[in-house]
């Protein structure tokens, strides 16, 4: 069975926030959410129940301070972990490349396709131009299915198609997983 959620980002000065979004058939339901502040020596990204950020639901949160390559966890506010999510440093040269560690095994999350990384890493070096084309990443399992699928879909502001193939997948760490997709990129 499949469900679908939406990351919508919302870009301010000092944070970025990102709306979570259940979608049902044609309903939508806010879910979570989130704020990440820039700069910030150990990255924390807080995930709230809603828009009044009063009730944390979870948070995708660094093991260590500023780290280039990173593990994060993602966890309840009770400190139990949903997941972890840990970059590849050796395969990423090529194609972006995260491990996700969950109760119900690891999944293995790169960049669809090869040349669009290096697309863009290389026009990273010659200019200051954003980066247009989506980026597409697939979560799979160790029979090589796709668990979860995080798309960028092109429009002014980012904004995620997420799905997930699998009922028993924790929406919570599959939008952590779009948040990180999102925010830690340029990394």
């Amino acid at each position: 069975m499949t469900y679908t959620l939406q990351l919508r980002q919302r870009v301010t000065v000092l944070q970025n926030r990102y709306d979570v979004i259940g979608m049902d058939g044609g309903s939508e339901t806010l879910l979570a959410y989130a704020q990440q502040k820039r700069l910030a020596l150990r990255e924390r990204i807080t995930f709230y129940t809603d828009e009044s950020a009063q009730v944390v639901a979870f948070t995708l949160s660094a093991r260590n301070i500023m780290e280039l390559v990173g593990t994060y966890d993602i966890a309840l506010p009770t400190g139990v972990v949903l997941g972890t999510l840990r970059k590849d440093a050796v395969a990423s040269l090529a194609r972006s490349t995260y491990h996700l560690d969950t109760q119900q095994g690891t999944l293995v999350g790169r960049e669809r396709t090869w040349w669009r990384p290096l697309a863009r890493r290389a026009v990273s070096i010659a200019s200051d131009l954003p980066w247009l084309l989506p980026l597409q990443f697939d979560f799979t399992d160790a029979q090589g299915r796709i668990v979860l699928a995080i798309e960028r879909q092109l429009r002014l502001r980012d904004r995620y198609a997420i799905t997930v193939n699998d009922d028993e997948f924790d929406w919570r760490v599959a939008a952590a997983c779009a948040v990180a997709v999102d925010a830690l990129m340029d990394r």
